[in-house]
């Protein structure tokens, strides 16, 4: 299911559904809330590449950890994931970890931001 079929069902344009799934004031509330049944209903998921393409964001962030194996599996990196991961996913966002060694840390950081794979790091 993706953004045009569900307009077609729901006989709305492509531009209407999408700003009501993406909680825009100027779509009303009944109108939002049709939309959002709907999507619900057929299992929409919005395509991430063709958000980022719209929006400029990847609604990732990503996290450069320079540790090794024994670092890794220490309790506290594990909560720090799990607490990063969890405040994220509740603004949408993906958490995107990149562990290396200590020498190619500043060539990922960098690498990251070039490529733009995440809205910060």
């Amino acid at each position: 299911m993706n953004l045009k079929e569900l307009s077609r069902i729901l006989n709305l344009s492509t531009t209407t559904v999408s700003r009501a799934l993406n909680g825009y004031p100027e779509v009303n509330s009944e109108t939002r809330d049709r939309v959002m049944t709907a999507a619900r209903r057929h299992g929409y998921v919005p395509n991430r590449p063709a958000q980022r393409l719209a929006t400029g964001r990847s609604m990732a962030i990503g996290h450069v950890v320079s540790l090794g194996v024994h670092q890794v599996i220490n309790p506290i990196f594990s909560d720090f994931l799990l607490g990063a991961g969890d405040a994220y996913s509740r603004h949408g966002y993906e958490l995107i970890l990149s562990i290396v060694p200590e020498a190619r840390e500043v060539e990922t950081f960098e690498s990251l931001a070039r490529r733009r794979t995440v809205d910060g790091v």
